[in-house]
């Protein structure tokens, strides 16, 4: 298989961004959450057409970014527990994660938060 993680890396093609994570653990019975900002290199393009066919809610969406990186990103069912993506001033929620890890990258597509 071809590992592209290079070119995902490469800084010709690559820009900074920061993911904003949720994580917590179980303290005596009571849930205690984190914050941790990661901040990751890779490639960051607009959602194309394609994209959007793979997304049961492609139609109705608007301000979809899709961010490669060669780390995982995260996307869970439930509403605010997904990652969030800072880039350019603007925050991202992740809506959906292709796990392309065999090829060296990861491809999360990310919906625009405005007014968040």
């Amino acid at each position: 298989m071809i590992n592209v993680s290079e070119v995902i890396t490469d800084p010709d093609f690559a820009q900074s961004f920061l993911v904003h994570r949720r994580t917590g653990k179980w303290v005596n019975g009571r849930w205690q959450e984190n914050m941790t900002d990661i901040t990751l290199l890779g490639v960051i393009t607009v959602a194309d057409p394609k994209t959007l066919e793979q997304l049961p809610e492609g139609d109705r969406v608007i301000g979809l970014m899709c961010f490669y990186a060669t780390v995982p990103i995260f996307t869970t069912n439930e509403q605010g527990t997904s990652d969030q993506i800072e880039w350019r001033g603007e925050r991202y929620r992740v809506k959906q994660v292709f796990p392309y890890g065999d090829y060296g990258y990861y491809k999360a597509v990310a919906e625009r938060m405005a007014g968040d």
